[in-house]
């Protein structure tokens, strides 16, 4: 079982400051930021966060969000989603946000890495289809590394 720490607010003001920085927005909702070992960042509801978890045997808390870098948060395929939609909610644009055709986008879910030019600058991106955003990923000298877990892959996606 998996120990996570509860974040304090100087905690989570940085991670969502970090976002902002990064993709231009962070989630507004009222979550509960829990910490693994493995600084992955998991959400939940405030509620859920009262319960005494030690307590408990449980083996998954929360949706895991994203990784904590240090210099940058790695948002998980559930993260960018949460964030995306809660941005297009609110009709805020997105910083770092790549639109991918169909044949990217199949090609991205088969598990290739993308040759694509976004500029000298490495950094993370978010990936879009049309008005989704599916997934975080890498933009390292032209290419756009696939982070994609092979559970969600696969070929029919368009």
């Amino acid at each position: 079982m998996q120990q996570l720490a509860i974040l304090n607010t100087r905690d989570i003001k940085r991670i969502k400051e970090q976002l902002i920085r990064q993709f231009g927005f962070a989630p507004t909702a009222d979550y509960a930021y829990l910490k693994s070992e493995k600084e992955k960042i998991f959400i939940i509801n405030k509620d859920v966060a009262r319960i005494e978890l030690k307590n408990l045997i449980i083996d998954k808390t929360g949706l895991y969000f994203a990784e904590d870098k240090g210099t940058e948060i790695r948002l998980s395929k559930e993260g960018a989603q949460l964030l995306g939609r809660e941005a297009l909610k609110k009709k805020k644009p997105l910083k770092n946000s790549v639109t991918l055709s169909s044949e990217e986008l199949r090609a991205y879910f088969q598990g290739r890495d993308l040759q694509k030019d976004l500029g000298q600058e490495n950094r993370l991106v978010l990936l879009q289809y049309e008005k989704d955003v599916f997934g975080c990923a890498r933009y390292k000298e032209g290419i756009i590394l696939n982070f994609l877990p092979k559970i969600h892959r696969g070929e029919v996606i368009v």
